[in-house]
Protein backbone atom coordinates (compact mmCIF):
# COMPACT_ATOMS: atom_id res chain seq x y z
CA UNK A 1 0.00 0.00 0.00
CA UNK A 2 1.34 3.32 -1.02
CA UNK A 3 2.07 5.87 1.69
CA UNK A 4 -0.61 8.53 -0.29
CA UNK A 5 -3.36 5.97 -0.33
CA UNK A 6 -2.26 4.79 3.75
CA UNK A 7 -2.88 8.35 4.39
CA UNK A 8 -5.79 8.80 2.73
CA UNK A 9 -7.82 5.76 4.68
CA UNK A 10 -6.44 6.19 7.62
CA UNK A 11 -6.60 10.02 8.50
CA UNK A 12 -9.93 10.13 6.73
CA UNK A 13 -11.88 7.54 8.52
CA UNK A 14 -9.96 9.05 11.79
CA UNK A 15 -11.48 12.39 10.92
CA UNK A 16 -15.14 11.20 10.15
CA UNK A 17 -15.35 9.20 13.08
CA UNK A 18 -14.31 11.16 15.92
CA UNK A 19 -12.79 15.35 15.42
CA UNK A 20 -16.33 16.59 15.49
CA UNK A 21 -14.62 19.13 17.26
CA UNK A 22 -10.45 20.35 16.63
CA UNK A 23 -9.43 19.47 19.85
CA UNK A 24 -7.06 17.04 20.16
CA UNK A 25 -7.25 13.42 21.32
CA UNK A 26 -4.66 13.82 23.90
CA UNK A 27 -7.96 14.89 25.94
CA UNK A 28 -8.62 11.40 26.59
CA UNK A 29 -8.74 10.55 30.48
CA UNK A 30 -8.84 7.06 32.06
CA UNK A 31 -12.46 5.67 31.46
CA UNK A 32 -11.93 3.27 34.25
CA UNK A 33 -12.86 5.85 36.71
CA UNK A 34 -16.64 5.98 37.41
CA UNK A 35 -17.88 9.18 38.00
CA UNK A 36 -19.26 9.78 41.63
CA UNK A 37 -21.93 12.20 41.28
CA UNK A 38 -25.74 12.16 40.18
CA UNK A 39 -25.94 11.58 36.70
CA UNK A 40 -27.43 14.02 34.43
CA UNK A 41 -27.78 14.82 30.58
CA UNK A 42 -29.37 17.03 28.08
CA UNK A 43 -30.43 15.81 24.65
CA UNK A 44 -30.19 18.56 21.99
CA UNK A 45 -32.68 17.76 18.80
CA UNK A 46 -31.77 20.21 15.78
CA UNK A 47 -34.83 20.51 13.76
CA UNK A 48 -32.93 21.56 10.30
CA UNK A 49 -34.76 23.43 8.09
CA UNK A 50 -36.89 25.97 10.20
CA UNK A 51 -39.90 23.93 11.70
CA UNK A 52 -43.14 25.52 11.63
CA UNK A 53 -43.61 25.31 15.35
CA UNK A 54 -46.41 27.43 15.15
CA UNK A 55 -48.81 24.94 13.88
CA UNK A 56 -47.49 22.47 16.29
CA UNK A 57 -48.34 24.71 18.82
CA UNK A 58 -52.24 26.17 18.43
CA UNK A 59 -54.45 28.42 20.24
CA UNK A 60 -58.21 26.27 20.47
CA UNK A 61 -59.88 29.19 22.30
CA UNK A 62 -62.35 30.54 20.08
CA UNK A 63 -61.00 34.01 19.60
CA UNK A 64 -57.50 33.32 19.35
CA UNK A 65 -58.31 30.28 16.84
CA UNK A 66 -60.02 32.99 14.62
CA UNK A 67 -57.01 34.86 14.92
CA UNK A 68 -54.91 31.79 14.18
CA UNK A 69 -56.93 30.66 11.12
CA UNK A 70 -57.42 34.50 9.67
CA UNK A 71 -53.84 34.52 9.78
CA UNK A 72 -52.74 31.18 8.63
CA UNK A 73 -55.24 31.00 5.90
CA UNK A 74 -54.70 27.72 4.21
CA UNK A 75 -51.87 26.48 6.55
CA UNK A 76 -54.63 26.73 8.89
CA UNK A 77 -54.93 23.19 10.78
CA UNK A 78 -58.65 22.30 11.53
CA UNK A 79 -59.72 23.37 15.33
CA UNK A 80 -61.41 20.07 15.59
CA UNK A 81 -58.42 18.32 15.18
CA UNK A 82 -56.10 19.68 17.74
CA UNK A 83 -54.96 17.52 20.75
CA UNK A 84 -56.39 19.12 23.57
CA UNK A 85 -53.79 20.28 26.48
CA UNK A 86 -54.92 20.35 29.48
CA UNK A 87 -55.10 24.28 31.76
CA UNK A 88 -54.57 27.04 30.07
CA UNK A 89 -51.81 29.83 29.53
CA UNK A 90 -52.17 33.24 30.10
CA UNK A 91 -56.04 32.78 29.09
CA UNK A 92 -56.01 30.87 25.93
CA UNK A 93 -56.57 27.10 25.88
CA UNK A 94 -53.91 25.24 23.64
CA UNK A 95 -53.51 22.39 21.41
CA UNK A 96 -51.02 20.13 19.85
CA UNK A 97 -50.90 19.33 15.79
CA UNK A 98 -52.93 15.85 15.71
CA UNK A 99 -49.54 14.08 14.86
CA UNK A 100 -48.00 14.83 18.50
CA UNK A 101 -50.01 12.56 20.99
CA UNK A 102 -46.93 11.21 22.82
CA UNK A 103 -45.96 14.80 23.25
CA UNK A 104 -49.95 15.33 24.11
CA UNK A 105 -49.85 12.82 27.00
CA UNK A 106 -46.48 14.03 28.11
CA UNK A 107 -47.39 16.98 28.63
CA UNK A 108 -50.80 16.37 30.54
CA UNK A 109 -48.81 14.27 32.50
CA UNK A 110 -46.49 16.68 33.83
CA UNK A 111 -43.54 15.61 31.98
CA UNK A 112 -43.40 18.26 29.10
CA UNK A 113 -43.85 21.76 27.80
CA UNK A 114 -43.14 24.20 25.56
CA UNK A 115 -41.35 26.86 25.53
CA UNK A 116 -43.57 29.75 23.56
CA UNK A 117 -41.76 32.26 21.06
CA UNK A 118 -38.42 31.47 21.75
CA UNK A 119 -35.60 32.47 19.70
CA UNK A 120 -31.89 34.35 19.53
CA UNK A 121 -31.69 37.96 20.66
CA UNK A 122 -27.96 39.40 21.04
CA UNK A 123 -29.75 41.95 23.83
CA UNK A 124 -33.40 42.64 25.24
CA UNK A 125 -35.14 43.50 22.21
CA UNK A 126 -37.90 45.99 21.24
CA UNK A 127 -40.02 46.64 18.20
CA UNK A 128 -38.97 50.34 18.73
CA UNK A 129 -35.63 49.44 18.92
CA UNK A 130 -35.72 47.89 16.02
CA UNK A 131 -37.51 50.44 13.93
CA UNK A 132 -35.16 52.90 15.25
CA UNK A 133 -32.10 51.31 14.76
CA UNK A 134 -30.37 51.25 18.27
CA UNK A 135 -30.02 47.54 19.07
CA UNK A 136 -28.04 45.13 17.72
CA UNK A 137 -29.74 42.18 16.24
CA UNK A 138 -28.56 38.61 15.66
CA UNK A 139 -26.54 37.84 12.32
CA UNK A 140 -28.36 36.94 9.32
CA UNK A 141 -31.95 36.87 10.48
CA UNK A 142 -33.88 34.41 8.53
CA UNK A 143 -30.74 32.71 7.58
CA UNK A 144 -30.66 28.71 7.78
CA UNK A 145 -27.07 29.03 8.16
CA UNK A 146 -26.67 31.78 10.44
CA UNK A 147 -29.67 31.17 12.46
CA UNK A 148 -28.54 27.37 12.68
CA UNK A 149 -25.02 28.76 14.22
CA UNK A 150 -27.39 31.19 16.71
CA UNK A 151 -29.32 28.49 18.01
CA UNK A 152 -25.85 26.46 18.92
CA UNK A 153 -23.56 28.81 19.79
CA UNK A 154 -26.04 31.16 21.68
CA UNK A 155 -23.57 33.71 20.54
CA UNK A 156 -25.70 35.37 17.35
CA UNK A 157 -23.58 38.56 17.52
CA UNK A 158 -20.37 36.93 16.17
CA UNK A 159 -19.46 33.58 15.01
CA UNK A 160 -17.55 31.95 17.97
CA UNK A 161 -15.76 28.95 17.93
CA UNK A 162 -17.64 27.26 20.81
CA UNK A 163 -21.34 25.93 20.85
CA UNK A 164 -23.20 25.84 23.87
CA UNK A 165 -23.21 22.22 24.41
CA UNK A 166 -19.25 22.64 24.64
CA UNK A 167 -19.14 25.41 26.82
CA UNK A 168 -21.75 23.46 29.27
CA UNK A 169 -19.70 20.35 29.81
CA UNK A 170 -16.35 23.04 30.20
CA UNK A 171 -18.05 24.88 32.91
CA UNK A 172 -18.64 21.27 34.82
CA UNK A 173 -14.56 20.01 34.95
CA UNK A 174 -14.96 17.90 38.22
CA UNK A 175 -18.15 16.02 37.19
CA UNK A 176 -16.58 13.59 34.36
CA UNK A 177 -13.65 11.69 35.45
CA UNK A 178 -13.17 9.10 32.56
CA UNK A 179 -12.92 9.48 28.50
CA UNK A 180 -12.75 12.92 27.98
CA UNK A 181 -14.48 13.00 24.53
CA UNK A 182 -17.54 11.06 26.44
CA UNK A 183 -18.86 14.24 27.89
CA UNK A 184 -20.73 15.24 24.19
CA UNK A 185 -21.92 12.45 21.82
CA UNK A 186 -23.05 13.48 18.71
CA UNK A 187 -24.99 11.36 16.45
CA UNK A 188 -24.95 13.56 13.87
CA UNK A 189 -21.11 13.74 13.09
CA UNK A 190 -19.36 17.59 13.32
CA UNK A 191 -21.80 20.41 14.97
CA UNK A 192 -20.77 23.55 16.68
CA UNK A 193 -23.49 22.78 19.61
CA UNK A 194 -21.05 20.54 21.07
CA UNK A 195 -17.94 22.66 20.21
CA UNK A 196 -15.63 23.36 23.48
CA UNK A 197 -12.70 25.21 24.65
CA UNK A 198 -11.94 22.24 26.85
CA UNK A 199 -13.54 19.50 25.51
CA UNK A 200 -14.14 17.78 21.87
CA UNK A 201 -16.56 15.85 20.77
CA UNK A 202 -17.32 12.11 19.53
CA UNK A 203 -19.13 10.85 16.73
CA UNK A 204 -21.27 7.59 16.53
CA UNK A 205 -23.60 6.29 13.83
CA UNK A 206 -27.41 5.16 15.10
CA UNK A 207 -27.32 2.27 12.88
CA UNK A 208 -23.55 1.45 12.62
CA UNK A 209 -22.17 2.65 16.25
CA UNK A 210 -18.38 2.97 16.58
CA UNK A 211 -16.62 2.97 12.91
CA UNK A 212 -13.49 1.49 12.70
CA UNK A 213 -10.53 2.87 10.68
CA UNK A 214 -11.15 2.05 7.15
CA UNK A 215 -8.80 -0.46 5.59
CA UNK A 216 -7.44 -1.29 9.06
CA UNK A 217 -8.75 -5.17 9.48
CA UNK A 218 -6.19 -5.35 6.18
CA UNK A 219 -2.63 -6.91 6.97
CA UNK A 220 -0.97 -4.61 4.85
CA UNK A 221 -2.30 -1.23 6.44
CA UNK A 222 -2.02 -2.84 9.87
CA UNK A 223 2.12 -3.45 9.05
CA UNK A 224 2.09 0.23 7.39
CA UNK A 225 0.51 1.66 10.48
CA UNK A 226 3.03 -0.53 12.75
CA UNK A 227 5.89 1.19 10.62
CA UNK A 228 4.95 4.57 10.87
CA UNK A 229 4.59 4.16 14.53
CA UNK A 230 8.12 2.75 15.12
CA UNK A 231 9.67 5.56 12.77
CA UNK A 232 11.83 7.27 14.74
CA UNK A 233 12.80 9.30 12.10
CA UNK A 234 9.42 10.73 11.24
CA UNK A 235 8.55 14.15 10.32
CA UNK A 236 6.54 16.22 12.77
CA UNK A 237 3.28 15.96 10.05
CA UNK A 238 3.53 12.53 10.58
CA UNK A 239 4.20 12.31 14.51
CA UNK A 240 0.93 14.24 15.13
CA UNK A 241 -0.67 12.36 12.55
CA UNK A 242 0.07 8.72 13.97
CA UNK A 243 -0.83 10.11 17.47
CA UNK A 244 -4.01 11.25 16.20
CA UNK A 245 -4.92 7.86 14.83
CA UNK A 246 -3.62 5.84 17.58
CA UNK A 247 -5.81 8.18 19.83
CA UNK A 248 -9.03 7.31 17.15
CA UNK A 249 -8.44 4.02 17.60
CA UNK A 250 -7.83 3.88 21.32
CA UNK A 251 -11.61 5.98 21.64
CA UNK A 252 -13.06 3.65 19.39
CA UNK A 253 -12.07 0.78 21.70
CA UNK A 254 -13.34 2.56 24.78
CA UNK A 255 -17.15 3.05 23.24
CA UNK A 256 -17.10 -0.16 21.89
CA UNK A 257 -16.40 -1.72 24.70
CA UNK A 258 -18.20 0.60 26.97
CA UNK A 259 -21.37 -0.48 24.13
CA UNK A 260 -21.17 -3.65 24.59
CA UNK A 261 -22.07 -3.27 27.83
CA UNK A 262 -25.17 -1.37 27.20
CA UNK A 263 -28.57 -2.06 28.66
CA UNK A 264 -30.80 -4.56 25.91
CA UNK A 265 -33.78 -2.94 26.04
CA UNK A 266 -37.50 -3.82 25.41
CA UNK A 267 -38.92 -0.84 24.60
CA UNK A 268 -39.61 -1.12 20.35
CA UNK A 269 -38.40 1.58 18.55
CA UNK A 270 -39.03 2.44 14.91
CA UNK A 271 -36.51 1.99 12.58
CA UNK A 272 -36.10 5.12 10.62
CA UNK A 273 -33.25 7.61 10.67
CA UNK A 274 -34.46 9.41 13.74
CA UNK A 275 -35.69 7.04 16.38
CA UNK A 276 -32.48 4.80 15.43
CA UNK A 277 -30.47 7.80 16.54
CA UNK A 278 -33.08 8.13 20.16
CA UNK A 279 -32.17 4.53 20.47
CA UNK A 280 -28.53 4.45 20.44
CA UNK A 281 -28.41 7.74 22.58
CA UNK A 282 -30.88 5.53 25.30
CA UNK A 283 -27.73 2.61 24.94
CA UNK A 284 -25.46 5.38 25.76
CA UNK A 285 -26.80 6.89 28.66
CA UNK A 286 -27.30 3.72 30.29
CA UNK A 287 -23.49 3.11 30.01
CA UNK A 288 -22.20 6.49 31.30
CA UNK A 289 -20.69 4.60 34.41
CA UNK A 290 -18.45 2.57 31.98
CA UNK A 291 -17.73 5.93 30.43
CA UNK A 292 -17.30 7.08 33.45
CA UNK A 293 -18.91 10.66 32.82
CA UNK A 294 -21.89 12.12 35.37
CA UNK A 295 -22.60 14.83 33.14
CA UNK A 296 -23.49 14.53 29.21
CA UNK A 297 -24.70 16.26 26.21
CA UNK A 298 -26.05 13.91 23.28
CA UNK A 299 -26.73 16.08 19.67
CA UNK A 300 -29.09 14.92 16.96
CA UNK A 301 -30.28 16.44 13.84
CA UNK A 302 -33.80 15.62 12.49
CA UNK A 303 -33.77 17.52 8.88
CA UNK A 304 -36.08 18.25 5.90
CA UNK A 305 -38.17 20.96 7.53
CA UNK A 306 -37.87 23.82 5.37
CA UNK A 307 -41.48 23.79 3.91
CA UNK A 308 -41.41 26.33 1.60
CA UNK A 309 -44.78 24.66 0.00
CA UNK A 310 -46.89 21.57 1.13
CA UNK A 311 -46.35 22.29 4.68
CA UNK A 312 -49.36 20.68 5.86
CA UNK A 313 -48.52 17.44 3.76
CA UNK A 314 -44.89 17.28 4.95
CA UNK A 315 -45.69 18.06 8.36
CA UNK A 316 -48.18 15.12 8.09
CA UNK A 317 -45.49 12.80 7.37
CA UNK A 318 -42.84 14.14 9.13
CA UNK A 319 -44.34 15.00 12.75
CA UNK A 320 -45.25 11.64 13.72
CA UNK A 321 -41.91 10.02 12.83
CA UNK A 322 -40.35 13.26 15.77
CA UNK A 323 -43.22 12.37 18.15
CA UNK A 324 -42.81 8.96 18.16
CA UNK A 325 -39.18 9.39 18.63
CA UNK A 326 -39.40 10.82 21.31
CA UNK A 327 -42.35 9.19 22.83
CA UNK A 328 -39.92 5.53 22.64
CA UNK A 329 -37.26 7.82 23.91
CA UNK A 330 -38.28 9.06 27.08
CA UNK A 331 -40.29 5.10 27.59
CA UNK A 332 -36.63 3.48 27.12
CA UNK A 333 -35.23 6.34 29.82
CA UNK A 334 -38.21 5.50 32.27
CA UNK A 335 -36.94 1.43 31.61
CA UNK A 336 -33.47 2.48 32.51
CA UNK A 337 -34.41 4.80 35.25
CA UNK A 338 -32.78 7.61 34.04
CA UNK A 339 -36.13 9.23 33.39
CA UNK A 340 -35.48 12.06 35.42
CA UNK A 341 -32.14 12.17 35.06
CA UNK A 342 -32.18 13.15 30.72
CA UNK A 343 -33.80 16.39 29.40
CA UNK A 344 -34.90 16.40 25.59
CA UNK A 345 -35.40 20.07 24.00
CA UNK A 346 -35.50 20.97 20.56
CA UNK A 347 -34.23 23.62 18.55
CA UNK A 348 -34.60 24.83 15.12
CA UNK A 349 -33.38 27.20 12.25
CA UNK A 350 -36.02 29.86 13.29
CA UNK A 351 -40.25 29.76 13.30
CA UNK A 352 -42.07 30.90 10.23
CA UNK A 353 -44.17 33.05 9.00
CA UNK A 354 -47.72 32.59 9.77
CA UNK A 355 -48.31 34.22 6.54
CA UNK A 356 -48.91 32.01 3.71
CA UNK A 357 -47.00 31.88 0.19
CA UNK A 358 -49.48 30.43 -1.45
CA UNK A 359 -48.04 26.86 -1.03
CA UNK A 360 -46.23 27.21 2.76
CA UNK A 361 -44.61 29.30 5.16
CA UNK A 362 -41.52 30.94 4.73
CA UNK A 363 -38.43 31.97 6.97
CA UNK A 364 -39.42 33.35 10.34
CA UNK A 365 -38.05 34.15 13.59
CA UNK A 366 -39.22 33.27 16.95
CA UNK A 367 -40.70 30.02 17.50
CA UNK A 368 -41.62 27.19 20.23
CA UNK A 369 -39.39 24.74 21.54
CA UNK A 370 -40.61 21.47 23.06
CA UNK A 371 -39.10 20.39 26.35
CA UNK A 372 -39.39 17.04 27.54
CA UNK A 373 -38.25 14.79 30.35
CA UNK A 374 -39.20 13.61 34.17
CA UNK A 375 -37.43 16.69 35.71
CA UNK A 376 -39.39 18.56 33.53
CA UNK A 377 -42.28 20.99 35.06
CA UNK A 378 -44.67 20.19 32.42
CA UNK A 379 -48.58 20.55 32.39
CA UNK A 380 -47.73 24.06 32.03
CA UNK A 381 -46.53 26.40 28.90
CA UNK A 382 -43.40 29.15 29.16
CA UNK A 383 -42.91 32.19 28.24
CA UNK A 384 -45.26 34.45 26.23
CA UNK A 385 -47.78 33.30 23.09
CA UNK A 386 -48.27 36.16 21.13
CA UNK A 387 -51.58 37.28 19.94
CA UNK A 388 -51.53 36.31 15.89
CA UNK A 389 -53.14 39.37 14.74
CA UNK A 390 -51.46 41.39 11.85
CA UNK A 391 -50.91 44.60 13.84
CA UNK A 392 -48.96 42.86 17.22
CA UNK A 393 -46.16 44.70 17.57
CA UNK A 394 -44.36 41.98 17.97
CA UNK A 395 -45.27 41.10 14.29
CA UNK A 396 -41.57 41.89 11.77
CA UNK A 397 -43.71 41.11 8.82
CA UNK A 398 -45.61 38.24 7.28
CA UNK A 399 -46.09 37.13 10.52
CA UNK A 400 -42.41 37.09 11.82
CA UNK A 401 -42.57 37.37 15.42
CA UNK A 402 -39.49 39.10 17.65
CA UNK A 403 -39.03 36.40 19.90
CA UNK A 404 -40.63 37.17 23.64
CA UNK A 405 -38.47 34.63 25.10
CA UNK A 406 -34.62 34.57 24.36
CA UNK A 407 -32.38 31.49 23.89
CA UNK A 408 -30.56 32.41 26.57
CA UNK A 409 -33.34 32.06 28.98
CA UNK A 410 -33.95 28.52 28.28
CA UNK A 411 -29.99 27.64 28.12
CA UNK A 412 -29.57 29.37 31.63
CA UNK A 413 -32.52 26.96 32.89
CA UNK A 414 -30.71 23.69 31.34
CA UNK A 415 -27.36 25.13 32.64
CA UNK A 416 -28.75 25.27 36.08
CA UNK A 417 -29.87 21.78 35.79
CA UNK A 418 -26.96 20.97 34.86
CA UNK A 419 -25.26 22.30 37.96
CA UNK A 420 -23.65 25.82 36.27
CA UNK A 421 -22.93 27.32 39.20
CA UNK A 422 -24.82 30.70 38.88
CA UNK A 423 -21.06 33.17 39.21
CA UNK A 424 -20.44 30.50 35.53
CA UNK A 425 -23.38 30.82 33.69
CA UNK A 426 -21.57 33.56 32.04
CA UNK A 427 -18.65 31.60 30.88
CA UNK A 428 -21.50 28.88 29.64
CA UNK A 429 -23.63 32.12 28.04
CA UNK A 430 -21.76 34.93 27.26
CA UNK A 431 -25.24 37.38 26.50
CA UNK A 432 -26.79 36.13 29.94
CA UNK A 433 -25.72 39.12 32.14
CA UNK A 434 -27.98 41.45 29.65
CA UNK A 435 -30.67 39.74 29.88
CA UNK A 436 -31.37 39.38 33.89
CA UNK A 437 -33.85 41.58 35.20
CA UNK A 438 -35.72 41.82 31.86
CA UNK A 439 -38.67 40.25 30.11
CA UNK A 440 -36.81 38.52 27.56
CA UNK A 441 -34.50 36.74 29.99
CA UNK A 442 -37.48 35.58 32.74
CA UNK A 443 -40.33 33.24 33.49
CA UNK A 444 -38.84 30.13 32.68
CA UNK A 445 -37.32 29.88 36.20
CA UNK A 446 -38.67 26.30 37.67
CA UNK A 447 -39.05 24.54 34.06
CA UNK A 448 -36.73 21.57 35.36
CA UNK A 449 -36.81 20.45 39.00
CA UNK A 450 -33.81 19.99 40.78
Amino acid sequence: MNRRRFLRNGLGSAVSMTMATTVPFSLLGSARAVASEEYRAVVCVLLAGGADSFNILVPRSELAYDRYQTRRSDLALSQNDLLPLDGEHEGIRFGLHPAMSSLQQRFNAGQATMVTNVGPLVEPTTRAAIDAETVTLPLGLFSHSDQILSWQTATPANRAGTGFGGRLIDALPGANTGLALAGNISLSGNNSFQAGAATGSYAISANRGVQSINGFNNDLFKRSFESLMADSSASTLQTVYRNKLQSAIDAGDVFSSALSQATSLSTPFAEDSFSSAMKRIAELASVHQQLGVSRQTFFVTFGGWDHHEDTLGQQATMLPALDAGLGQFQLALEELGLSNQVTTFTISDFGRTLTSNGRGSDHGWGGNAMVMGGAVQGGQLYGHFPEQVEDNPLDVGRGRFLPTTATDAMYAEVSRWMGVAPESLESVLPNWTKFVGSDQGSGLTGMLMG
